[in-house]
């Protein structure tokens, strides 16, 4: 199973220009089985004004579409609403359940603010559920970030539980009896480094595993962004995209690469294969 992941920053590439073509072509090659995106813009004249997810689901007709607004907000002038979130597409006859989830949202006085979402898919994988979590984390409030990657950790830990002890009922409609999830996988933009506290929360109370270390246990992470856009990363580049698992894919895991050829988004694509 191969799974691509990008915030696509709206379609800005680094020479400031919105184009939706560009990214879309440089998807295509990887021929992913779940493609999930981070900052997908509707209608917002300040992200080029387009409608970013009816150009994916055009262009992405052999997938599934789950769309994770963040906020969805009055337009200025017509009917058409705006709004911005995560966007996660699966290759029909993969994808068993989906489910979108708002990120906790503490008020941080004086500090720049976006609601936040998480797109959850229920991937099938050979005989088993693979639960994929696609998200985009706060980026100015440390507290924001905790609280949400305490969220998130708290899910995993939950659908786990269910797997290890399953709810038996008989039902039908909303009562269905769904397959467990075996297997969880996060991945996105987490706004975090490898050496914030953060990221060991994620490690060492949350119990996930970060793909990267297990592949290449010798070598630094690769920088995921930053690499040609120092206007907004003046510190340079540094890596803040991710694929984390949970321990049971830890010998699954086949292949990560980073893309950093590409300037179509100031952050760059980050591409797992499973075995």
């Amino acid at each position: 199973m191969k799974i691509l992941s990008w915030n696509i920053q709206s379609t800005r590439g680094c020479d400031g220009r919105f184009d939706f073509d560009r990214i879309y072509k440089h998807i295509i090659p990887y021929q992913a089985d779940v493609i999930c995106l981070q900052e997908i813009s509707r209608n917002f004249s300040e992200y080029g004004g387009n409608d970013q997810l009816q150009l994916f689901k055009e262009a992405f007709q052999q997938y599934n579409v789950i769309w994770a607004p963040a906020m969805s907000l009055p337009f200025k002038q017509n009917r058409q609403r705006r709004e911005f979130g995560n966007l996660t597409l699966v290759r029909e006859g993969l994808l068993q359940d989906a489910r979108v989830h708002s990120l906790p949202n503490p008020p941080a006085q004086g500090m720049m603010q976006m609601p936040r979402s998480l797109v959850e898919a229920r991937i099938q994988y050979h005989e088993q559920v693979l639960c994929l979590y696609n998200t985009h984390l706060a980026y100015h409030n440390y507290d924001e970030r905790q609280a949400q990657v305490e969220y998130i950790s708290q899910l995993k830990a939950q659908g786990l539980a269910r797997c290890a002890a399953p709810f038996q009922q008989d039902g039908e409609a909303a009562y269905e009896v769904q397959q467990e999830a075996d297997h969880f996988m996060l991945c996105g933009d987490l706004n975090l480094t490898p050496h914030m506290k953060e990221y060991e929360y994620l490690i060492t109370q949350g119990k996930w595993m970060d793909s990267w270390t297990i592949l290449y246990p010798d070598a630094f992470h690769e920088a995921t962004c930053g690499i040609f856009d120092r206007e907004q990363w003046n510190e340079g580049a540094n890596c803040r995209d991710f694929f984390m698992v949970s321990p049971s894919l830890d010998t699954a895991l086949n292949s990560l690469e980073v893309d950093q050829n590409t300037d179509a988004s100031d952050h760059q694509p980050i591409f797992i294969e499973l075995k």
